[in-house]
């Protein structure tokens, strides 16, 4: 197969499957089908250009039709990121700081300073505040979203907030308006929306003085009364991109700009940001294939390069709460104690329990940039966790709700390992005759032969006195805890373990992580309180 044909097959399928095909969407497949191609690359880009404005030519059963002559080998999503066609990437991540970050924006975070990394680019957090009514920024939040950024080990080249940059958009939306690309519309809703949808222009589309109406949205027109639009075509096949709006009058007051009342959507400060910072590479949700639409009329208005897009499916929570509409609500009503109460699944409740940044981002990475929906993999995390964590995290005992031991016979002390394998040292445990075993092992094994860990043996009996004995192979083996100090383990579905801890708890400090042998790993939150990671 040749370049042309190559570029045709993938040109077909990327148009089937998005709608569009796009020349960045094709180069890669391109060249791994016809490796030769890599030689001559603007040669190659120039084919796969024509061919593409070919394909975007042709009506979907056309499409279908000719793709349906060729063949496709069906590969496995590999873990690991794909190769892209940049020398250097610079990318961004854009927030909104409407809530704090959860487990589910750290893919976005992770996969776009990876390749900032690779590609030997920058990387840019963006806050997109500029919706102060619908999603009304928290003040908090602008300078805790940067510390759960950095704490996944990203290095930020800056930090843009795009409420402090709303001069420049007012610059670029009158450029627009002066090249007559822009007008304001103050036509009703429902007639407008009735225009669009007949791809029929408004009675605003082509007024005169349209930079004094501009003017007017900022001291005479009231909120819901006019809109500035871009101007798309009126013939595209999706009504919502046709003119779509640029700018609305907002009536919320703002925590830090309490005086706008005229702010950009999303949909147009976003490509401004992207190229004034020079971001050539977006990795985003595939949710934002129409904002790439929409977003690409700016910048041929503009005569700007498009960013190349990378796009995945959504990863759904399961389990915890992960809207922050819904958290902020849990919040306020009392539900929750805040942003990092530990039943919620955001990066400041999951760095509480103990959970690695590194863990997070190792598994963000096995995700690699795959379109497929998928549901979060608890257990896959928490094994990352455990295997980052594992070779420095001490053992100590623990036995939930305990019921007293009487051992006759039973050693004074014993030495335990900190560690099965690591060094990690020893530490000499008390024992003696009365120790504690957690009633579910007690009530379990009642009436057996048990061996009390690195202890002794016995005979678990009620209302009658347990002797040590000699160690007997094949018996069950449970935790016990002599002289304990009372602890509290708070779990991710909002129950609390009570119990005891052996003594050498009190040796630890706040964030310390321990693993409770045979109950779970946990990170010590307060004094006497930790938290559950995982088992």
């Amino acid at each position: 197969m040749n370049v042309e044909e190559a570029a045709r097959k993938h040109a077909l399928k990327n148009a089937f499957d998005y709608g569009e095909a796009k020349a960045g969407n094709v180069v890669g497949k391109v060249i791994g089908e016809c490796p030769d191609a890599a030689k001559d690359l603007k040669a190659t880009m120039r084919i796969i250009a024509r061919v593409v404005k070919e394909v975007n030519s042709l009506s979907e059963k056309q499409v279908e039709g000719e793709l349906s002559e060729y063949e496709f080998q069906e590969k496995k999503q590999r873990e690991g990121l794909p190769e892209i066609n940049l020398k250097k990437a610079n990318t961004r991540v854009a927030p909104n700081p409407s809530g704090m970050l959860h487990i589910g924006h750290a893919r976005a975070i992770i996969l776009n300073d990876e390749y900032a990394g690779k590609y030997g680019g920058k990387f840019f957090l963006r806050l997109e505040d500029t919706d102060p009514k619908t999603k009304k920024p928290l003040p908090d939040a602008y300078e805790r979203i940067p510390v759960d950024v950095e704490w996944l080990g990203c290095k930020v080249a800056d930090v843009i907030i795009q409420s402090d940059r709303l001069q420049t958009y007012y610059d670029y939306a009158e450029q627009l308006i002066q090249a007559g690309n822009a007008y304001v519309c103050d036509c009703p809703v429902e007639e407008m929306r009735k225009n669009r949808a007949e791809g029929r222009a408004c009675k605003c589309r082509d007024a005169p003085d349209q930079l004094k109406r501009w003017k007017k949205m900022f001291e005479g027109y009231g909120e819901g009364e006019a809109i500035l639009r871009i101007k798309t075509g009126l013939e595209h096949s999706n009504a919502s991109v046709r003119d779509w709006p640029a700018f609305r009058i907002v009536s919320g007051e703002h925590p830090r700009h309490p005086e706008a009342r005229v702010w950009p959507l999303y949909n147009f400060a976003c490509p401004i940001d992207d190229h004034e910072y020079g971001v050539n590479l977006v990795i985003r949700g595939k949710e934002h294939e129409l904002n790439a639409v929409k977003q690409r009329f700016v910048y041929e208005h503009f005569n700007w390069d498009e960013p190349q897009f990378l796009e995945y499916g959504l990863i759904k929570v399961p389990g915890l709460m992960a809207h922050k509409s819904e958290i902020l609500q849990g919040i306020s009503e009392g539900r929750f104690t805040g942003w990092d109460d530990i039943r919620l699944p955001t990066l400041a409740a999951l760095r509480r329990r103990g959970i690695s940044p590194n863990a997070i981002r190792n598994y963000m990475i096995s995700l690699g940039v795959n379109r497929s929906d998928s549901a979060l993999d608890w257990k896959k995390l928490y094994s990352m966790n455990k295997e980052e964590r594992d070779s420095t995290t001490k053992r100590l005992f623990f036995v939930a709700d305990p019921v007293e031991l009487s051992v006759e016979g039973a050693p004074e002390k014993t030495a335990l390992k900190n560690h099965p394998k690591e060094d990690l040292g020893e530490r000499v445990v008390a024992a003696g005759e009365k120790l504690f075993v957690a009633r579910n092992d007690f009530e379990l094994l009642e009436g057996k032969s048990v061996r009390l860990k690195d202890l002794c043996n016995v005979v678990l009996a009620k209302k009658c006195v347990n002797k040590g004995v000699k160690m007997e192979r094949g018996v069950p083996i449970i935790q016990w805890v002599s002289g304990g100090v009372k602890v509290r383990v708070l779990k991710p579905d909002g129950s609390v373990v009570e119990g005891l801890a052996e003594p050498a708890v009190k040796e630890l400090a706040v964030g310390d992580f321990v693993q409770f042998e045979r109950f779970g790993y946990c990170r010590l939150d307060s004094e006497n309180e930790f938290w559950f990671a995982h088992e």
